[in-house]
């Protein structure tokens, strides 16, 4: 299967820069997977289409202030964009500018300093000298907006590019499909009988790698790393009703912890290099809630694996005809 297949026209105009004015507020569009019939409704409808004994699975995953900027032993501004951590107070990060970067280079802060360790892959591995990673996000970071926002971060991103239930930090990106939720909403999804139940995907920069391969099964997907827990992984297997994903992440994280064999969710916590793409057989989830994705996305390969390649393709038009505002900070799908 070609990835041009699922190639459409994003126009700078349709990318959404900021967030609505307050969450819950933006447009969603309701598919039908089965019919192909689809409904433009608001965000805050959808607890309407709650049914009692419906699980809701969200992902609690905080996106750290991780983009951050040093100075170099000559004194050159570059940026240090951390990705993840490996512990014993080393990280994995992207520099930019990085060809004003040496090995064994001291990047200070203010009162940080880090030491530039050695390469690895498209990034480097970094060592904190004086300070750590939990002061240098809280005093000096700023939010991780993706590229194509092209804009700088805002104070209130740091609380908007966040959902109002995030509690583990970890992610450099957010779960988007979430960002709309609000107290109220989830009050109503739960008085209408659905339960809501949590696990962890630190969502990485790769989503935003796009697929450059023209055959889709030759792509090598990112992984991430994902904890779904025993509690989480029993109220889905006893669920009577239907499992809701907030998110490509959930979804992911999900059909990674389900086994065959057990023909049932196990927990797990690690990393998952889970790669969905049309004629992926789902085996947990049953409805999906999803921004509108990149068009040289391994997002968009999945939304079209849940809810079929055509079914996407002329949701994608009604919503490009109506003015949907796309990608993470846009609107959103309801597929059912």
């Amino acid at each position: 299967m070609k990835i041009s297949e699922f190639n459409y026209n994003l126009s700078e105009k349709m990318i959404a820069k900021y967030p609505p004015k307050k969450r819950g507020t933006s447009n969603l569009l309701v598919l039908d997977k089965k019919s192909g019939d689809m409904q433009h409704r608001k965000y805050f409808n959808i607890p309407e289409y709650i049914k009692e004994g419906d699980i809701v699975v969200l992902n609690e995953t905080k996106v750290l202030n991780s983009r951050t900027f040093f100075l170099t032993p000559k004194g050159k501004k570059v940026e240090v964009l951390f990705l993840e951590d490996r512990g014993e107070n080393t990280w994995f990060c992207l520099i930019g500018r990085a060809k004003n970067v040496k090995l064994s280079d001291i990047l200070i802060c203010e009162d940080i300093q880090i030491r530039v360790e050695r390469r690895e892959e498209n990034g480097f591995l970094i060592e904190f000298v004086y300070g750590n990673a939990f002061d240098l996000f809280n005093r000096y970071g700023h939010t991780p907006l993706p590229p194509y926002m092209k804009r700088k971060d805002k104070q209130s991103d740091k609380e908007r590019y966040n959902t109002v239930f995030s509690s583990i930090p970890g992610a450099v990106a957010a779960p988007t499909a979430s960002l709309n939720l609000t107290e109220e909403i989830l009050h109503e999804i739960e008085n209408k009988g659905g339960k809501i139940v949590k696990i962890e995907l630190r969502v990485g920069w790769g989503t935003f790698a796009p697929i450059r391969e023209e055959n889709i099964e030759e792509h090598q997907i990112h992984k991430e790393y994902i904890n779904v827990s025993h509690e989480a992984c029993q109220s889905i297997n006893e669920c009577k009703g239907r499992v809701w994903a907030f998110g490509t992440t959930v979804a992911r994280a999900l059909e990674s912890a389900y086994s065959q064999k057990e023909r049932k969710l196990l927990s797990y916590f690690g990393y998952t290099d889970l790669y969905i793409y049309p004629g992926y057989e789902w085996r947990v989830v049953d409805v999906l809630v999803t921004n509108f994705h990149m068009p040289d996305s391994s997002l968009i390969l999945l939304v079209s694996s849940f809810a079929g390649k055509e079914s996407i393709k002329k949701a994608y038009e009604q919503a490009i005809d109506r003015g949907y505002k796309f990608l993470s900070y846009g609107d959103s799908m309801l597929i059912k």
